[in-house]
């Protein structure tokens, strides 16, 4: 991680940057009341943006024994909340890239509520990344090379703690 700036009024602004794959990436987050906006790109640029919400299916029972504090409690002590995800700017047709962008957004709002169990606010994320021809490709096109799931893991993952350096500081 290189520099985090930090403005605080009227809303929470980090900006940081650092080195994923020999790639500059460079991270804003912001913290609205309502909303935590993440940008994350290494094209200077983003393509798509997404939201992700946090949901859950237990809370939409109507079942008279139901317990909601009980359920957001369990929510919120669990990693592994179901998250809704949707393409806000962006194509969300068959690509092995825009389904990634969705696991990495899904993956970036579950480590922020690991982090902080009660924010509760979705995440808008604009993604902007240099991908490999292979994750560019529709999924019905026929391709010779298969792209390296493992690598965009690590990619994911350093992703999401430089999101986190931002978001924490």
């Amino acid at each position: 991680m290189a520099n985090v700036l930090q403005n605080s009024f009227p809303v929470s602004a980090k900006v940081g940057a650092g080195i994923i794959n020999n790639v500059h990436t460079d991270v804003a987050v912001l913290g609205f009341s309502n909303c935590v906006v993440a940008i994350v790109t290494q094209l200077v640029s983003v393509g798509s943006i997404i939201k992700a919400v946090g949901t859950s299916a237990a809370a939409s029972t109507q079942d008279a024994f139901y317990d909601a504090q009980l359920a957001v409690d369990q929510l919120s002590t669990s990693a592994d909340i179901p998250v809704e995800v949707k393409f806000v700017l962006g194509s969300s047709s068959a690509t092995a890239a825009s389904s990634l962008y969705q696991v990495l957004a899904t993956h970036i709002y579950q480590h922020r509520r690991e982090k902080d169990p009660l924010d509760s606010r979705p995440l808008i994320i604009g993604i902007g990344l240099r991908l490999p021809r292979e994750y560019k490709l529709s999924q019905l096109d026929d391709d010779a090379g298969q792209p390296d799931l493992g690598e965009f893991l690590v990619t994911m993952q350093a992703i999401a703690g430089l999101v986190d350096e931002c978001y924490a500081q």
